[in-house]
């Protein structure tokens, strides 16, 4: 027999196992693995909560739903920022996801990915289109952006390394008003970065990023008059090499 049991979709627990402990043993992972749904009506230690301008707030959605909404203020280019400590490494093939929903594109400027500091100085964004123009903050970055500033608001693939070029492509995914996509980035022992969504890999990047601690981080900011058009992070997942 097999020493290795390959799973080519999923497993399905049925019958008795569906409903009582369903391994013998202990279970024992090579992959660290965090899920967060903020059902515990807090943002918890493990992230820090960067707020900009007037009304910002982050906060776990109301009425028992799983998931956390931030709140944009009320000025052009104010950006919040959500993000976990420094606590990933590309030499332990990080990966991470969120279940996300935009408001109002028109008028949210967003990024969702790994990055070399957990905030920073608001107007300024991990990587944002501001004005037209990809820029970024950061010195190391990889992730996904959708900005009303650029023409097209759909999903980017965007990265920076080593404070260079900062650079962008498109995933060919436009993400709709109040609709809901599953955003996950996946890096190698390398920097290698590969952007999914809804399950579907839609970009490569080679040596996206260098070998310096990063943090899985949100940025969720304003663009023109849309004070109040709030970001709906439904779920985040991630996982690492122990």
């Amino acid at each position: 027999m097999s020493q290795t049991v390959n799973v080519d979709r999923h497993l399905v627990f049925k019958a008795d196992a569906a409903t009582q402990d369903n391994v013998k043993g202990n279970l024992s992972t090579e992959r660290w693995t965090f899920v967060e749904d903020w059902t515990d009506d807090t943002t918890s230690a493990f992230w820090t909560e960067t707020l900009d301008g007037t009304n910002d707030d982050i906060a776990p959605i109301a009425g028992g739903y799983p998931g956390l909404k931030i709140h944009t203020g009320d000025t052009d280019n104010e950006v919040s920022y959500l993000g976990t400590a420094l606590v990933f490494d590309i030499t332990k093939n990080p990966e991470i996801e969120a279940r996300v929903r935009l408001t109002d594109i028109d008028k949210t400027s967003f990024f969702f990915g790994f990055s070399d500091a957990n905030t920073e100085t608001s107007p300024h964004s991990t990587i944002d289109y501001a004005d037209g123009t990809l820029a970024a903050v950061a010195t190391d970055a990889v992730g996904f952006v959708s900005d009303a500033d650029k023409e097209s608001s759909l999903y980017y693939a965007a990265q920076i390394a080593t404070g260079g070029s900062v650079a962008a492509a498109t995933t060919g995914v436009t993400p709709t008003d109040a609709g809901y996509n599953v955003l996950r980035l996946k890096l190698d022992s390398s920097g290698n970065a590969t952007y999914y969504i809804d399950d579907v890999a839609r970009y490569y990047k080679a040596s996206a990023v260098t070998d310096v601690p990063l943090c899985a981080i949100f940025n969720a900011g304003v663009r023109g008059n849309g004070a109040g058009d709030d970001t709906y992070i439904v779920r985040f997942k991630a996982w690492q090499d122990i």
